[in-house]
């Protein structure tokens, strides 16, 4: 069996209010009406009853429909607010609507009274209904995050470990076979035998050189033994020579260490960056510019390429760089910033992110 609806209704002449009820009454309505004259009695209702709507006359001694809305608004915004007169023209009725009034009703219209009292609860559930879904949304998304979060961090934890034993095990082992090798060309009379030693040498250092690029491409140990300053100086400079560009590194007030998980993103929103201006941007200068400033990291890699139309997503897939970009804004998102992509055709493209200086992981 449903509960009664609970009404306040501001009405000072007893018989509109009579009028009032025995209309809900005749279409079944089932309702506990609180019937109150004055603004004191008004305010006291609105404190201490637990309401489901307000119905209000508009004409009123020394107060009137719109101050009863505007303190209902103050007060309980989420209770439906209905104009209930016989003096409300037009512009009144819209000024009220404007001002957060659920619906009015004319007196001498009482028909159209439990029409308006039954949309009003209705709109009043399924905003509830929209509030809950949100909130089951917003911890969803929320445990989304923490779920990514601690992705990238395994992610990362993995590439430390493979880069590790790539430089100290495989490479080591390389090295080893590397300087047996030109022992035994040393000490080889043979042409033939030369020729074979030297090719596996050849094939030995070119394969080395492989694994040494893979395990910093994994993580450069640069960036945990000596931060991101030296790490994006050692990057840029490493891209720019493989690109043939001119490659500039700007730094500016960072003191001293950061959070590794900042370090970690600002660098590979820097990598990424980096790595589009060397396939699309046709650039001869690439700057990156770091700067600490006003509780904020803000990272900006900047091209003198081609550039292209931002707005034209379609050009940006055809070149490849649309996962990239997708990677990046979702790299400075997960680290609590953001992401700002601009460029122009013929005067290049600017990747803009910013990272909070402090960063706290989020917990379920």
């Amino acid at each position: 069996m449903k509960s009664p609806i609970r009404i306040l209704l501001l009405e000072d002449d007893d018989n509109d209010a009579a009028l009032i009820q025995s209309a809900l009454a005749a279409e079944g309505v089932k309702c506990v009406t609180l019937c109150v004259k004055t603004k004191g009695e008004f305010l006291g209702a609105l404190k201490s009853a637990n309401l489901d709507l307000i119905l209000s006359d508009y004409s009123l001694p020394a107060f009137d429909g719109f101050n009863a809305l505007k303190l209902a608004r103050d007060r309980c915004p989420d209770i439906p607010f209905i104009l209930v007169s016989g003096k409300l023209g037009e512009e009144l009725a819209i000024d009220a609507l404007k001002s957060g009034a659920t619906d009015y009703v004319l007196k001498d219209r009482l028909d159209r009274l439990v029409p308006a009292v039954r949309r009003a609860l209705l709109e009043v559930k399924e905003r509830l209904i929209r509030k809950k879904s949100d909130a089951k949304r917003k911890v969803a998304n929320r445990k989304l995050v923490v779920l990514t979060q601690r992705l990238v961090e395994a992610q990362e934890t993995e590439r430390r470990k493979i880069a590790r034993e790539l430089h100290d095990e495989i490479g080591q082992n390389l090295t080893g076979i590397q300087l047996n090798l030109q022992a035994l060309l040393q000490l080889s009379g043979g042409e033939v035998m030369k020729r074979r030693l030297e090719d596996c040498l050849n094939e030995v250092e070119n394969l080395l050189g492989k694994v040494q690029d893979m395990s910093l491409d994994l993580r450069p140990s640069l960036l945990d033994d000596l931060g991101l300053e030296s790490a994006l100086v050692w990057l840029t400079n490493r891209q720019a020579a493989l690109a043939g560009l001119h490659g500039k590194v700007h730094v500016a007030g960072l003191r001293h260490r950061l959070d590794p998980v900042i370090e970690t993103e600002c660098f590979r929103v820097a990598q990424e960056a980096l790595t589009n201006v060397m396939r699309h941007a046709k650039a001869h200068e690439v700057n990156v510019d770091l700067r600490a400033k006003e509780g904020q990291l803000h990272l900006r890699v900047k091209d003198d390429g081609v550039g292209f139309d931002v707005t034209g997503r379609r050009e940006i897939r055809l070149r490849g760089a649309s996962l990239g970009l997708v990677n990046m804004k979702e790299r400075s998102e997960l680290a609590g910033g953001g992401m700002k992509l601009t460029s122009t055709p013929e005067q290049g493209t600017e990747v803009h992110a910013w990272f909070p200086l402090k960063w706290h992981i989020l917990k379920n």
